[in-house]
């Protein structure tokens, strides 16, 4: 057996650079990636950036064309199908972590503090980071396994999807007002309400999408 080494491989620090950029909006929907501009922006060879496209690929961010590729759409119909997923899962969650009698809530309240802060400061990457860390909170402490591994999957999506909606102030503030309806049931142990408010946190990010995308539609026409 070979030593192992605690240093991620070129190609998935690679990746991270590229699956940053990607989410962030410096690679937006549809531009094209060339693998020789790429490795000279990053400093590497080629072939980490191959290596580093592949795997971006299995995780549906980027499409490869011959010698390079291009960023991936955002597929509406797709961001629709993980927001249904999630309108039962995040209910689910929410409900199994106010059952808990020995819940710590306060990992969950300072990241409550801190979204509620960070609304209307201008950073929208700073939002996205929170609300994933309060979602996360609540899959980790609903123990259960397999949310938590589907979910981290789904995220770069959701990510993609959320960028444009807490890009608007009222969205945020709406947002973690709901977050923090949630979170007073999952403290007061009030298990349907929880699970209810989750599920309509869920539906009324989509119903947000959904209008935003109808708009643009309706401008374009």
């Amino acid at each position: 057996m070979r030593a192992l080494t605690p240093v991620p491989p070129i190609s998935k620090r690679a990746a991270a650079e590229i699956r940053t950029a990607i989410l962030n909006g410096s690679l937006p929907p549809g531009s094209r990636i060339h693998q020789e501009k790429l490795a000279a922006s990053l400093g590497v060879s080629r072939e980490p950036v191959r290596k580093a496209l592949v795997l971006l690929e299995q995780e549906g961010l980027v499409n490869i064309v011959g010698r390079g590729a291009i960023v991936a759409p955002v597929d509406h119909h797709f961001i629709t199908d993980i927001y249904g997923f999630r309108e039962v899962v995040e209910g689910y969650v929410a409900a199994k972590v106010a059952e808990r009698k020995d819940f710590d809530p306060t990992t969950l309240r300072r990241i409550l503090a801190s979204g509620r802060e960070s609304v209307g400061a201008g950073s929208v990457d700073r939002l996205i980071e929170l609300d994933q860390a309060f979602h996360n909170e609540l899959y980790r402490a609903s123990e259960n396994r397999v949310v938590i591994d589907v979910m981290e999957t789904q995220w770069n999506h959701i990510y993609r999807a959320m960028i444009k909606d807490l890009s608007m102030d009222s969205f945020q503030k709406h947002s973690w007002d709901e977050h923090a309806g949630i979170c007073d049931a999952i403290l007061r142990r009030q298990v349907s309400l929880a699970r209810d408010l989750a599920s309509a946190h869920i539906r009324a990010a989509l119903a947000s999408k959904e209008a935003r995308l109808r708009a643009q539609q309706k401008a374009s026409s």
